[in-house]
């Protein structure tokens, strides 16, 4: 498609839109208004080209509006991505009717970075807020709506103070309402840290600000006894007819049963399910990260249970889980924590030790030798067959490995001509 068509195409579905498109320089001066002006503003968009968009709005919106225009050219640097912002503006109609309006806005940069205008477009919201304002007026329908729910719904103030709290919160959260309204969320149903580390207090202060960035939040709360929930909010600004923020109402769903699949999915996927040891492929992906490092030397070391198979035939699987339960145990305790244990399958365990060179490896392995020969004196005994190889550079990662297959082979076979020799002795000492 040619750029002449591409454009015609662009100009048609811009004067198709029920939307107003409108763009204007850095002074408001409008520079293009599609023809939806007519049905939306009661204006020819031509007789419209040259005046400032800010003249269009109702006297309580534009000062609001200039703020908010000017924020965007002063926030934000020529490196970052354009934000999208969406501003709720009451436009006055030709006939001197306001229509309520969702208007989109993007800074519009030249080719060196510097701002040169603005553009975006203009929604007509009216029934909606006519709904809203019927809804928000009728305060006796709206707390009977409220209560009945089974979400939470939740009022408060940009500072995070709560202004009020349904039935249904104070119910799942063991609080009375007067225990609640008046108080901070962060301290009564919003601890002040998440579990995966994330700063709640701080996080409460940026919807606060700003919560029109925040359309949607998922994050801990915190009920009486102090156990931790997952709640899934959707927050909306309630502003004053002069733009003002003046409370947030956040409607939430406890989501805790998705968390805690997506937080089992995820263990899954990189560990053991039978042991709690990491998998191998985790194992695999850990060694190709390695390779791409520059942290040597690294150590690997590749273990072999010699008594699995002859547990699970004479005792029954469930001993043999028992025994697999213990070795991971075992190897927990006796290496560090930066180093890697994984269950690599059936009767396979591997583990990484980064920063170790051999005469260090053949040391921790001594000691390991010795803690499984102890603990091997209670049921049920730990026969670990093991090599080791040491990787110097990235390049010889998988020489190390081979080198350690190997060993532990080689200590199995070994063990497995033992068990022969043994068998054969004991039969020989059996009378005729």
């Amino acid at each position: 498609m040619t750029s002449a068509k591409q454009e015609e195409r662009f100009r048609l579905l811009v004067e198709n839109s029920v939307e107003v498109i409108w763009q204007t320089d850095l002074e408001l001066q409008i520079s293009y208004i599609s023809s939806a002006a007519s049905n939306t503003l009661g204006y020819a968009p031509d007789s419209l080209i040259g005046s400032c968009l800010l003249d269009l709005l109702a006297p309580n919106s534009r000062e609001f509006a200039a703020a908010r225009l000017h924020d965007r050219v002063t926030a934000e640097e020529p490196a970052k991505q354009p934000r999208h912002r969406l501003l709720e503006l009451q436009f006055q109609h030709a006939t001197g009717r306001i229509v309520h309006s969702e208007v989109t806005v993007n800074l519009v940069r030249g080719a060196d970075g510097t701002p040169i205008g603005f553009q975006g477009a203009i929604r007509d919201v009216t029934d909606r807020v006519r709904v809203e304002d019927r809804m928000w007026q009728s305060e006796r329908n709206y707390r009977e709506l409220v209560e009945r729910t089974n979400s939470f719904i939740l009022r408060w103030s940009g500072e995070g103070i709560i202004t009020f709290a349904n039935a249904h919160i104070c119910e799942f959260f063991g609080f009375l309402p007067e225990e609640l309204v008046g108080r901070h969320l962060v301290g009564s149903i919003v601890p002040e840290g998440e579990s995966t580390g994330q700063n709640l207090r701080e996080l409460i202060a940026q919807i606060g600000s700003n919560p029109e960035l925040f359309p949607t939040a998922e994050y801990e709360n915190c009920r009486w006894d102090g156990s931790r929930v997952w709640i899934s909010w959707t927050n909306t600004p309630g502003y004053d007819t002069r733009g003002n923020l003046t409370e947030i109402l956040s409607v939430g769903h406890d989501v805790s049963e998705r968390r805690q699949r997506e937080q089992q999915l995820a263990y899954l996927t990189v560990n053991d399910p039978m042991t709690g040891l990491y998998n191998r492929a985790y194992f695999d992906t850990e060694i190709d990260r390695l390779s791409r490092g520059r942290r040597f030397p690294v150590s690997l070391v590749i273990a072999s249970l010699d008594n699995l198979q002859q547990l699970n035939d004479q005792l029954g699987r469930e001993e043999g889980d028992l025994l697999l339960m213990k070795t991971a145990r075992l190897l927990r305790q006796a290496f560090r924590a930066e180093d890697l244990v994984a269950r690599t399958g059936g009767d396979g365990f591997a583990i990484i030790l980064p920063g170790m060179d051999e005469q260090q490896t053949t040391a921790t392995l001594i000691r390991f030798r010795n803690e499984l020969a102890t603990a091997s004196k209670s049921q049920p005994e730990v026969f670990l067959c093991m090599g080791a190889g040491t990787a110097h550079t990235a390049s010889e990662l998988q020489r190390a490995q081979r080198e350690a297959a190997a060993a532990m082979a080689a200590e199995k076979l070994l063990r497995k001509k033992q068990h022969e020799q043994q068998g054969l002795s004991g039969k020989e000492e059996q009378p005729v």
